[in-house]
């Protein structure tokens, strides 16, 4: 009998080891890529018992390395992460249970742990950050189609370029010029534009240098070589300049585009749209321009052959050959 009543009495008194609960045990904190003033690992503990941060140690990780701890009897904060602007928990705050963590930049993303202790109770929770990958980032379609429209552009100046490398007058130099001037800023932009995920004022700069002046650029070098080819065939020089209109009104598209994109954070759908857009029907009409070219130095080719027929002498037994089709002057 004493037996029993010794079992009871010790499990009734017993030392009960309570844990610390949070509101949540996991959480995902979802930012995009826009720079964000503050940024917040929320973590509240909700059944503290002496209401005293003295007895508290507070401990935060990243990917299991420690960046925040904070000691209450020695009141010590050690803070790993300066860099991004973490700021140390307020004692006041540990006491009432709130352990959460504010960031003045974007941190890393991952998966964070918060290690509560009071006195010999504690408590754990994880919260996971990831960026939101939106339409227009490094990694999405949008930026993916915006790159591919603009390398296509580009292959097609340089073939516009070879094509014509032999001209040797004013305007073809003038245009060959503009051309390079385009390239090169084309090639700097998309090197801006590989600046992380962020959408920071160097990915925007990036971008309006990629898009509004080498597209203009190739516009303008594009006219230079129709005013310096003085093309006599009237389709092919009506269809060269309705091309080149085509690309001025795209260009301007293209130019709103971008920059209804810088404006806002993230870029609506719509500006993404226009701009991809604009950049697609200007490398469209950018084809037709070449194809119209052309289409002159055939017609061209084929009036070369027919005068040789022509002025060939009836009794020549040789057959006539006409000469391959050649952009030399």
């Amino acid at each position: 009998m004493i037996f029993y009543v010794f079992l009871l009495s010790f499990y009734v008194f017993r030392p009960v080891v309570l844990q610390l609960n949070y509101e949540k045990r996991e959480e995902n904190v979802r930012i995009n890529q826009c720079p964000t003033n503050q940024t917040i690992l929320p973590a509240r503990v909700i059944n503290l018992q002496k209401d005293n941060w003295r007895v508290m140690l507070v401990t935060w990780k990243h990917d299991n390395e420690v960046i925040y701890s904070f000691n209450g009897e020695l009141n010590l904060h050690v803070n790993k992460y300066e860099q991004f602007g973490l700021q140390n928990c307020q004692n006041e705050k540990i006491q009432a249970g709130d352990v959460s963590l504010y960031f003045s930049k974007t941190p890393p993303d991952g998966e964070y742990t918060c290690e509560t202790t009071e006195l010999s109770t504690e408590g754990s929770k994880k919260v996971h950050m990831q960026f939101v990958m939106e339409w227009l980032c490094i990694s999405s379609p949008g930026i993916i189609t915006i790159k591919a429209l603009l390398l296509v552009v580009s292959i097609c100046e340089i073939i516009f370029f070879w094509k014509y490398l032999h001209k040797t007058s004013g305007r073809f130099i003038s245009g060959y010029c503009i051309q390079i001037i385009g390239i090169i800023l084309l090639a700097v932009g998309l090197c801006l534009f590989q600046n992380g995920n962020l959408w920071n004022p160097l990915q925007k700069a990036g971008l309006v240098v990629a898009v509004c002046p080498p597209l203009l650029c190739f516009l303008i070098s594009d006219v230079l070589f129709i005013c310096g080819s003085k093309i006599k065939n009237t389709r092919a020089r009506i269809g060269c300049f309705c091309c080149c209109g085509l690309q001025f009104l795209f260009w301007l598209i293209a130019t709103v585009g971008a920059i209804m994109c810088i404006q806002d954070c993230p870029p609506s759908i719509t500006s993404q749209i226009v701009l991809i857009v604009g950049i697609l029907f200007y490398t469209i009409a950018e084809i037709g321009h070449i194809c119209c070219c052309s289409y002159y130095c055939w017609l061209k080719h084929k009036e070369g052959c027919s005068n040789q027929m022509v002025n060939a002498t009836p009794n020549s037994n040789n057959a006539v050959e006409c000469e391959p089709l050649s952009t030399k002057s």
